[in-house]
C-alpha cells in the first residue's frame, strides 16, 4: 500500500508516497476559533455528465443522494453532490472510494449517454471554517456570500484571486463553530489559494503564509 502524505513531513518515508499538493502546509487557525483552514486532499471526486434524469437513479442506487437542484448540492454523512451546469455534476465520496463508485455508477448507466470521469487528482479541497470565514471569502471574490444568497448547500463557480474554483457552503451558519466552506481548486493553484485566504484573514488574527513559488499575492 502507498503512503500516503497530507501535511509535513517529520520524518524518513519510505515506499511510494501519494503526496498532496499541501503536504508542506500544516492545518493553520485563528485565535479563538475564529477560522480554522486545513486541506482535505484525497477525497474521491468523480465528474458526471449526462441528463439528469438519466443519472438520477445510478446516483440514488450507488450514493442513496437525490439530485440537486441548480446551484445546490444534496449531502449524506459519506458523499457530497455538487450541481455545476445543467448537465454536469460533481460527486464526491470517501478517500480510495473511486473505483467503487465508477464501476456501480458504469454498471448502472451502461448503454446510455453519460460521461463518467475520475478527477480526483486534479483538484484538491481546502475547509475554511468558522464564525469569520464569510468575511474572508468575501475578501478575494466577487461572488454575493452574504447569507441570504449563499447559504447552506449552496455550490457556486468563482474565483478567489486569481485562482479558480467551486465553493459549497457544508455547514450553517447557525451551527456550533459557525459556517464551513469546503473550496476545490486545482492543485497546481492551491498553495497560492492557501496563502491569499490567510493573507485575507490577517484581521482576525490569523497567521500569514507565504507562497513557497514566488506567486504574487496581490489580488
Amino acid at each position: 500500500m502507498n503512503a500516503t502524505v497530507t501535511g509535513p513531513v517529520t520524518g524518513p518515508v519510505t515506499g511510494p508516497v501519494r503526496r498532496s499538493p499541501l503536504a508542506h502546509r500544516a492545518a493553520m487557525a485563528a485565535p479563538d476559533d475564529l477560522l480554522h483552514l486545513s486541506e482535505r486532499a484525497f477525497d474521491a471526486k468523480i465528474v458526471l455528465r449526462g441528463s439528469p434524469e438519466v443519472l438520477a437513479p445510478a446516483l440514488e442506487k450507488a450514493t442513496g443522494l437525490a439530485m440537486p437542484e441548480a446551484t445546490r448540492s444534496t449531502a449524506s454523512e459519506t458523499h457530497r453532490l455538487l450541481w455545476q451546469s445543467p448537465d454536469e455534476f460533481l460527486l464526491l465520496g470517501p478517500v480510495d472510494s473511486e473505483p467503487e463508485l465508477m464501476s456501480a455508477l458504469a454498471a448502472e448507466l451502461d448503454g446510455q449517454h453519460v460521461q463518467i470521469v475520475n478527477v480526483t487528482d486534479y483538484h484538491t479541497t481546502l475547509v475554511l471554517s468558522g464564525p469569520k470565514a464569510r468575511e474572508t471569502l468575501m475578501t478575494l471574490s466577487t461572488l454575493d456570500l452574504h447569507p441570504r444568497g449563499f447559504a447552506l448547500d449552496q455550490v457556486a463557480g468563482t474565483t478567489f484571486g486569481h485562482a479558480l474554483g467551486w465553493l459549497v457552503q457544508t455547514r450553517d451558519d447557525e451551527a456550533e463553530g459557525g459556517p464551513s466552506f469546503d473550496i476545490l481548486v486545482r492543485w497546481s493553484h492551491a498553495d497560492y489559494l492557501f496563502c491569499e485566504l490567510t493573507h485575507g484573514a490577517r484581521a482576525f488574527g490569523m497567521p500569514e503564509a507565504r507562497p513557497v513559488s514566488g506567486e504574487k499575492m496581490e489580488i
